[in-house]
């Protein structure tokens, strides 16, 4: 857990439910400064959702701000400089509050913290070295605002007439809003929000709109996303629009709403505007948000055009840390897939979807960690949900939830989703060279790894979810048996673990971590290894025993070969769920079977990628696009990015950029790339802890040309492709690298 513990000088403040009914209130303090502004830091803490003002200015940029937490066990307050805001005389201070995940009662039950609240610290130094502090407290004012409700899953209801024109700035009169009512804070300790905050990153304009109802229109803004749509529009005082967000559309042209998870939630995503008439209107939602691509629009004036409508996509803003471009259009267009999905399921957590369940399953979470980081910067993003999972232990007898973080926990994690405690801070050691995170949670390695040991029998682990969703009906998987893939999670989480007591110093843990690690591997070959057929069983076993370390010595070659003829037996087709789809592309290309990898890419038919896109597909599913839908769960989610973990392949396989363990963040870089026939090149680049490291090679008629840069103060070791030919590289500059291209 962070040990920034933080106190601020005020008490927790709100509205009283009676009249706030389920308005999103409005509070405001208004106070005078003898002097001009030296400096001023506002820290604060809204409950659920919060904006600040200062003098009829908003307070940064941030939305759906603070990120999500057990808000009972901490609480993170957001720190702004807002001196600039600030004036000699007359100045406001005001909040609006929103319910998000603090007391979102709508949907599966039970999970309210409480009504809205406030906590916040204006600090303000005055040119004359004198202090003043503006905190909340019994003289704040308050009153229900023009956001009538809302709910993170079922949208924002807004009244425009309802404004109140400066409320936030000097001179208002507030003589009709209520006394604010001191409340109990939620229990949690307070801590500064170290992650980026969410923001609006990215506008869209609709791709179409059509009309297939009188009266009922449908924006299509071309791309399946995580965000809300701005509208401006002109009509008479009370004239309501609504907004209705959907994944996908029906054959009359229709928004469907199925995929969005109504059977599970009981609503759907959906905004109402009232509009306050007398001119043009612009508005966009601030207290929710929606998974979606397609929007319907009702009792709009007139019609909608494409300049009265824009998508925006919002997200926590995590900086670019890597590209990747090839000389395959379907690969670039997979690759951009797989950020979009990624970045629509970033919201202060790692999501598994933006319209359904919008939870931060565990199993999701790890999987998808290496290409999260090999994309963008998101050290502190991790770190903030190694916490979450932390949090989740303290209320669960020391073991992780399903779930982290929020009250829908799901229970204690099944085995292959309780990894995420281990393989985390490993990933962040790994690739940054951090290991405070090892060291801040080795209670709950140690925690889990016991709880591993317990349960296994004779090095066997049964209990996971399984490689969910390989292709089939149920989630659950059909080709793989669920205790193979638990067991490699097994052995994976206890290797990683000695080698991280190694470098903590603990002696001890590292040679009992070693030692049961490879008395896991024994057991694993023993219950599952074919040695007539070389193969563990399915696409997904095979290539998670090559990709792990689990082929028995001197078989790496016919198992791969195995895996291999799997694929062709299923006519270029995969077999696997999450967990395989993670490595089966690094697993075939690394063996020789680029070629089969690059076809499995290109495959448009069930079940592949390709089937995918032929469907329209422009964000990754959580399933392969069966025809059949089984009764408990209804229609699938369409941006899921526990599918995206094949893009690692595109970084440390194609471009082959890979951080050594051996000299984790970096320092020392695994150069390989993998020419397949039919790429004529590949570039891409990671921005590592110490600099840019970048491959990029390309296919000429006779010859491998391969340029890599690397940044000064480390090094590298490069692997020729063909000749196996191995250079020693030091940092700070470019190499071009080449050698003869193999005859056909």
């Amino acid at each position: 857990m962070n040990t920034d513990a933080l106190t601020l000088q005020a008490a927790w403040i709100a509205m009283p439910d009676g009249p706030r009914g389920r308005a999103a209130p409005l509070l405001r303090r208004a106070f005078s400064l003898a002097a001009d502004v030296a400096a001023a830091r506002l820290r604060i803490c809204g409950l659920g959702y919060c904006e600040a003002f200062l003098n009829g200015r908003r307070v940064g940029d941030h939305v759906l701000d603070p990120a999500q937490t057990d808000y009972d066990r901490r609480c993170l307050v957001v720190s702004y400089d807002v001196a600039p805001l600030l004036r000699r005389g007359d100045n406001v201070l005001g909040a609006m509050l929103g319910d998000g995940w603090f007391n979102q009662t709508l949907v599966w039950g039970g999970l309210s913290y409480g009504s809205p609240r406030l906590l916040a610290e204006l600090d303000i130094t005055l040119a004359d070295g004198s202090r003043v502090l503006v905190a909340t407290d019994a003289a704040w004012r308050c009153a229900a605002g023009p956001v009538t409700a809302a709910n993170v899953y079922a949208g924002e209801h807004y009244d425009a007439r309802l404004e109140q024109r400066g409320w936030d700035a000097p001179g208002f009169d507030d003589a009709a809003w209520l006394p604010v009512q001191s409340v109990p804070g939620p229990g949690g300790r307070l801590e500064p929000q170290t992650l980026p905050p969410i923001r609006r990153i990215q506008d869209l304009r609709p791709a179409a709109i059509t009309e297939p109802r009188p009266g009922c229109f449908v924006v299509d803004l071309g791309q399946n996303l995580a965000g809300w749509l701005r509208i401006r529009t002109e009509a008479p005082a009370g004239t309501t629009i609504r907004l209705r967000f959907a994944e996908t559309t029906g054959p009359d042209g229709m928004i469907d709403t199925a995929s969005t998870g109504v059977k599970h939630t009981g609503v759907e995503q959906e905004d109402v505007y009232t509009c306050r008439g007398g001119g043009a209107e612009t508005w966009e939602p601030r207290l929710t948000y929606h998974g979606f691509r397609y929007a319907e629009i009702r009792g709009w004036p007139g019609a909608p055009t494409a300049d009265d409508v824009t998508g925006v996509a919002v997200h926590t803003d995590l900086p670019a840390a890597g590209a990747f471009a090839c000389s395959d259009e379907r690969l670039n267009r997979l690759h951009r897939m797989a950020l979009w999905t990624l970045r629509s399921n970033i919201h202060g957590l790692p999501t598994d979807c933006p319209a359904r369940e919008r939870c931060g399953w565990l199993g999701d979470a790890h999987i998808v960690c290496e290409y999260a980081i090999l994309n963008y910067r998101s050290r502190t993003f991790w770190q903030k949900y190694l916490d979450d999972i932390d949090t989740t232990r303290a209320g669960n007898s020391g073991l992780p939830c399903n779930v982290a973080p929020g009250k829908r926990a799901c229970g204690t994690a099944r085995p292959d989703w309780m990894a995420a405690a281990v393989l985390i801070p490993w990933y962040l050691w790994l690739y940054y060279g951090d290991d405070d995170a090892m060291r801040r949670h080795w209670d709950a390695i140690e925690t889990v790894l016991a709880h591993f040991d317990r349960l296994a029998d004779g090095g066997i682990l049964a209990g996971g979810y399984g490689d969910w969703f390989d292709p089939g009906v149920s989630a659950y998987p059909r080709f793989t048996p669920e205790e193979l893939t638990t067991t490699v999670w097994y052995y994976r989480c206890t290797d990683v673990a000695a080698r991280m007591a190694a470098h903590l110093g603990r002696g001890s843990a590292a040679e009992r971590h070693a030692a049961q690690a490879e008395r896991i591997a024994r057991a694993f070959v023993a219950r599952f290894y074919d040695a007539e057929h070389h193969t563990f069983g399915s696409q997904t076993a095979d290539a998670m025993a090559l990709q792990f370390g689990l082929v028995p010595p001197g078989a790496a070659a016919a198992v791969a070969a195995s895996l291999a003829a799997d694929v062709r037996r299923h006519d270029t087709h995969l077999t696997v769920g999450i967990m395989g789809l993670r490595v089966l592309f690094d697993a075939l290309t690394r063996h020789g079977y680029g070629q089969l990898a690059l076809a499995l890419m290109h495959q448009d038919t069930y079940p592949g990628l390709g089937h995918l896109i032929a469907r329209g597909a422009t964000t990754l599913w959580e399933y392969w696009g069966e025809a059949e839908v089984d009764d408990r769960h209804g229609p699938r989610s369409l941006n899921h990015p526990m599918m995206g973990g094949y893009d690692n392949w595109f970084y440390t396989t194609l471009a082959g950029i890979r951080p050594d363990p051996d000299a984790p963040g970096f320092r020392h870089t695994l150069l390989q790339p993998h020419p397949i026939a039919g790429l004529d090149w590949v570039s891409a680049y990671h921005d590592s802890p110490h600099g840019r490291i970048a491959s990029a090679w390309r296919m000429d008629a006779d010859r491998f040309r391969w340029t890599v840069a690397l940044p000064a103060g480390t090094a590298a070791t490069a692997i020729l492709p063909f000749s196996g030919r191995r250079r020693e590289l030091a940092g700070g500059g470019e190499t071009l690298l080449e050698e003869p291209r193999p005859s056909p």
